[in-house]
C-alpha cells in the first residue's frame, strides 16, 4: 500500500496532498510490525519502545495527510506536538525499565492514538466532501475509536488483563485483529478520496474556462438547455445577458496580453459577486461572455446590467466598460434560439449606440 501510494503521489497533480504522509505512515507500521513480533529477541528499547512509538507516529502522519488534504491546518503547533510525543516515550520508558507492567503500557498506547484518531475522526466530518471515500474513511476511524475506547473501559475494569501484547485472550486476539483490518481500509478510503478529487477537477476543467472559471461556451449551452426546459414545462422566467468588454483590443494594444487576462479575471470576479448562486456566468471566447439568469425577468435582469457598469468604473488598476444585450424567455412558443438571437441584436445595438450601456429585446 505503501508503494502505490507513493507512486499516485507521484502521477496525481501536485493540489492532491497528503498522499505522501499516508504512504510514509502505512510503511512505518510495517517496519513496527517486525519490532513487535522480535519482542524478547531484540532489547525492549526496540521492541516496546520504539515500536510503541511508531505506532503514534503512523496514526499522526494519517492524520497530518489528510490534514493536508483538506487544506486544513494543523491543530497543534510543534511545541504542543513535541511535548504531547516526549509524554508517551517517557512513559513508555518508565513502565518498561522502571515499574514493568504490559497492562498500563496498552492503556498508554490506546489512550495517545485515542486522542489522535478521535482528531482525526473529527476532521473528517467536517472538512471532507461527503463521498464513498469519506464515508469508508469514517467508518476505518469510528471503529478505531470505538475499539480504544473499549480497550480503555476493560483494562479500568481489569477484563482480561494482559500480560503481553501477544496474548492469546479473545479480547486481546479482537484489538490485534481489528487495526490490521481498519488501517487498511483507511489507506483505500484515502485512495479513493484522492481519485474522488482528480475526478472532480477533471470534469471542472472540463467544464470552465482556465483563465477565468467560468463555464466555458459548450457548458453554458447545455446549462441554457436545461434552463429552456424548465421554463417551457413549469412556465419560469428566465433571462440571459450577452456581454461584451469594450475595446478590449486598445487594452491589450495599449497594456500588453498580460495586463489584458487581468483585467478579464478582475471582469469575471467583479461580475460573480453580483450574481446569485444559482446564475451563471460563462466565457464564449475572448471578450465575450454570457450571464444565465434563472427565475428573472428582464426588469431585474437589467438591474444586474447596472451592477455591471458600476463595477467596471471603480475597477483598477485598469478600468473596462462593458455593453450587453439582454432578452428574456417569452412564453412556450419561444425557442433558445430566438432568445440568443434576441439578445444578439440588443448587444450589437448597445455597441452602435456608443458602447458602455444596456438594450433589451
Amino acid at each position: 500500500m505503501s508503494v502505490v501510494l507513493l507512486i499516485i503521489a507521484k502521477t496525481f497533480p501536485k493540489n492532491i496532498q497528503g498522499l505522501r504522509e499516508w504512504a510514509l505512515s502505512v510503511l512505518v507500521i510495517a517496519l513496527a510490525l517486525p519490532l513487535f513480533i522480535a519482542r524478547d529477541v531484540i532489547p525492549d528499547l526496540f521492541s516496546i519502545v520504539l515500536a510503541n512509538l511508531m505506532l503514534l507516529a503512523a496514526f499522526m502522519l494519517m492524520n497530518a495527510g489528510t490534514r493536508k488534504f483538506s487544506g486544513v491546518p494543523p491543530r497543534a503547533n510543534r511545541n504542543l506536538l513535541f511535548w504531547f510525543v516526549l509524554v508517551y516515550v517517557s512513559l513508555f520508558v518508565w513502565f518498561t525499565y522502571i515499574q514493568p507492567n504490559a497492562g498500563i503500557r496498552l492503556a498508554i498506547l490506546s489512550l495517545f492514538t485515542l486522542v489522535v484518531i478521535l482528531d482525526h475522526l473529527v476532521l473528517a466530518l467536517k472538512a471532507l466532501p461527503k463521498t464513498t471515500g469519506r464515508h469508508f474513511m469514517v467508518f476505518a476511524l469510528g471503529v478505531l475509536v470505538g475499539s480504544r475506547v473499549l480497550r480503555l473501559g476493560g483494562l479500568m475494569l481489569g477484563f482480561e488483563p494482559p500480560t503481553g501484547i501477544f496474548d492469546d485472550t479473545t479480547s486481546q486476539l479482537f484489538y490485534m485483529a481489528l487495526p490490521s483490518v481498519m488501517v487498511p481500509l483507511g489507506t483505500v478510503s484515502f485512495i479513493m478520496l484522492a481519485s474522488e478529487k482528480l475526478h472532480r477537477d477533471l470534469e471542472f476543467i472540463s467544464r470552465h474556462d482556465g483563465l477565468t472559471q467560468c463555464l466555458n461556451k459548450q457548458s453554458a449551452i447545455e446549462e441554457l438547455q436545461r434552463e429552456v426546459s424548465r421554463a417551457k414545462r413549469h412556465g419560469n422566467k428566465l433571462s440571459i445577458m450577452l456581454i461584451d468588454l469594450d475595446k478590449f483590443k486598445d487594452i491589450n494594444d495599449t497594456h500588453g496580453h498580460l495586463a489584458g487576462d487581468k483585467v478579464l479575471v478582475d471582469f469575471a470576479k467583479k461580475t460573480k459577486i453580483s450574481l446569485r448562486d444559482t446564475d451563471r456566468l460563462t466565457r464564449f471566447g475572448g471578450d465575450e461572455f454570457m450571464a444565465i439568469l434563472p427565475d428573472t425577468d428582464l426588469e431585474h435582469a437589467l438591474l444586474v446590467a447596472d451592477r455591471l457598469h458600476e463595477a467596471g468604473k471603480t475597477s483598477q488598476p485598469i478600468a473596462w466598460s462593458v455593453s450587453i444585450g439582454a432578452s428574456a424567455w417569452l412564453d412556450a412558443d419561444d425557442s433558445l434560439a430566438a432568445m440568443l438571437n434576441r439578445a444578439d441584436k440588443a448587444l450589437y445595438q448597445s455597441k452602435t449606440l456608443g458602447r458602455g450601456q444596456t438594450q433589451a429585446l
